[in-house]
């Protein structure tokens, strides 16, 4: 999402044609070894602004699809997920490790249906 609003391009043929390229790539060690030579405060930059637009325009979703954010339970389940999400939060059960983005979509999904049957249960709906 972040990379088709930076460059406008929302044709999902041109991104399955850079995944291949990308894939493509990979197998190649001197293209490898080009990356490996990017300095870690340009690649930084660039994290920081491709998720830093993940962010934002995940709020322009929620702002188009006007999400009721007086309603408490929209709230704690947004902010939460966003912080686990954001924190990289992550769990091991096994040989398992349950990442920050799994963690903050489990907590969005399965915590906005208990705290929802939970008030409407209550008649806080």
């Amino acid at each position: 999402i972040g990379v088709m609003a930076a460059t406008r391009v929302y044709s999902t043929a041109a991104y399955w044609i850079a995944g291949l390229g990308a894939v493509g790539l990979s197998l190649s060690p001197k293209f490898g070894a080009v990356l490996s030579a990017t300095p870690v405060g340009a690649l930084g930059g660039v994290g920081v602004a491709l998720f830093g637009m993940i962010g934002v325009l995940g709020a322009r979703i929620w702002i188009e699809g006007k999400v009721d954010f007086s309603n408490s339970t929209n709230l704690i389940i947004a902010a939460s997920a966003l912080i686990i999400g954001i924190s990289d939060m992550s769990w091991t059960k096994g040989d398992y490790t349950f990442s920050g983005i799994v963690n903050a979509t489990l907590v969005a999904v399965i915590g906005y249906r208990v705290l929802s049957s939970i008030a409407s249960s209550r008649g806080n709906n």
